[in-house]
């Protein structure tokens, strides 16, 4: 085995001048930009609660407490945009579009208002005109909104794309991933895309000329050299995750006679968790369900007054411990859609889907019922979405790590849902399950949650699998 340090030599270290010194410059560029934005999220909290205090002083000037308390509520105010712009990622500038910015702040703005006004009304004993907080919100809207566009070319102006190379073991999975890649083109300028199966030599040749290095299914014999040599040269790494990679994410590191190992788990959550789990399940969907039973009485309706057939759809599927049950959703398609006998998921343009059908999709609306198998106890709020059984079966013959998804109780939504898609591939949707099955905890369940309402307004997250497919495996 050729040693690491002999290969870097054969590659040398000698760089062109004027090469050296645009990458140092760049890499100021890059350092003095990380301070401006940050400038500019201060700027950006400063400007929320500013507008906050002086409208709470001009509506509610009556709220006035005694000594300290003006600061105390105010600070609650700012704990409360802290944890929701953590939430839903308001500043997550770089990483996100700025539309999905700006919808980030539309809803953190509203819950952070919405629970200031409560507490405002609390402590005066009665509920307060609601025009002055809805005055608050717009005022505050009509400058976030357009800052955080701003904010976004800033960003993208003080950090360059990144000159990337894509190294792959799969080429179809290379070339997958390399239009979603492309898509972020404002953060990535794709150089090179190279096989593991390339000399050594020539691959660390163009990690030396690139500033990212995305790792698709590079086996672990090839993946050694490059990781290193990534790391010597402060290259940023992209790895494509794989199971035994999340477990050790997760991993405690432990000590045998002085040698630190890893030491992976299988999850077995606290019960006392789990109780609390249950609690916020029954509260959360009974509340949900009281607060929407109007939308869910017009669905229903609308649906039998479409084609007067049933309106509520039951279908098998799997939870804890791969046990059967009943799951209920707003039907969306036509009572024959799978009349051939064969279980499909819906395609991106599926003729089985109705008028009303289409609508209650991207609204996720036709999900509603399901706050019924939340509170009987059948599903949880939170955690991997149940597959049908013969469907979960064909993913388990190619993927049989799938039923490990099985380990904690299917979910109205988890990781699955958020970040990815429905029509996402089984591996990509088990490493996502996963993620959340060994980092459970009841905040990230909470956060979950209200990350749940920005995906509502996200179509893109309903979009079904191609034409000439019948599951999410991909056609190679």
């Amino acid at each position: 085995m050729v040693s690491l340090a002999r290969v870097i030599a054969t590659i040398g270290t000698a760089k062109n001048g004027d090469e050296q010194r645009q990458k140092g410059k760049t890499r100021v560029i890059r350092k003095t930009g990380s301070m401006w934005i940050f400038l500019a999220k201060i700027t950006l909290i400063i400007i929320i609660i500013g507008i906050f205090y002086i409208g709470q002083m001009a509506f509610y000037a009556y709220t006035r407490f005694y000594f300290w308390g003006n600061y105390i509520v105010l600070m609650l105010y700012v704990i409360n945009l802290y944890f929701t712009s953590r939430i839903f990622r308001g500043m997550s500038f770089g990483s996100i579009e700025w539309q999905e910015g700006a919808l980030s702040w539309v809803l953190c703005l509203t819950i952070t208002n919405g629970l200031q006004y409560l507490l405002l009304s609390l402590l005066e004993s009665r509920m307060l005109p609601v025009s002055g907080i809805l005055f608050v919100f717009g005022a505050q809207l009509i400058l976030i909104v357009p800052l955080t566009y701003l904010v976004d070319k800033l960003y993208y102006n003080l950090h360059p794309a990144h000159k990337a190379i894509i190294i792959y073991g799969d080429e179809h999975k290379a070339n997958a991933y390399c239009q979603i890649i492309k898509k972020h083109r404002k953060k990535f300028e794709i150089e090179r895309i190279i096989s593991q199966s390339e000399p050594l030599e020539t691959v660390l040749n163009s990690i030396e000329e690139a500033e990212s290095v995305f790792f698709l299914d590079v086996d672990e014999n090839h993946k050694g050299y490059m990781l290193e040599y990534c790391y010597l040269h402060d290259k940023r790494m992209y790895i494509l995750p794989t199971f035994s990679g999340v477990l050790l994410n997760s991993a405690e590191v432990t000590w045998i006679s002085r040698n630190p190992m890893f030491l992976p788990r299988s999850p077995k959550i606290d019960p006392t968790l789990l109780f609390i789990k249950r609690i916020m399940d029954i509260v959360i969907s009974t509340l949900v369900i009281i607060a929407l039973s109007w939308l869910m009485f017009i669905t229903w309706a609308a649906i039998l007054l479409c084609d007067r057939k049933p309106a509520i759809y039951k279908q098998t599927r799997i939870t804890r411990g791969e046990k059967h049950f009943t799951l209920y959703k707003f039907r969306s398609m036509r009572p024959d859609a799978e009349a051939d006998g064969i279980p499909r998921l819906s395609t991106q343009h599926d003729d089985r889907v109705t008028p009303i059908g289409r609508f209650i999709r991207k609204t996720r609306i036709d999900e509603l019922p399901q706050l019924f198998n939340v509170l009987m106890g059948s599903m949880s709020l939170v955690g991997p979405r149940p597959e049908r059984p013969e469907i979960a079966g064909q993913y388990r013959a190619i993927y049989p790590s799938f039923s490990f998804r099985t380990k904690v109780k299917a979910g109205l939504t988890g990781y699955a849902q958020i970040y990815g898609r429905y029509n996402t591939a089984p591996d990509e949707k088990l490493f996502l399950d996963l993620m959340y099955i060994e980092r459970f905890s009841i905040w990230q369940d909470i956060k979950l949650i209200f990350q749940t309402l920005k995906v509502v307004f996200m179509t893109s997250s309903t979009e079904g699998i191609r034409e000439d497919e019948i599951t999410a495996l991909r056609k190679n």
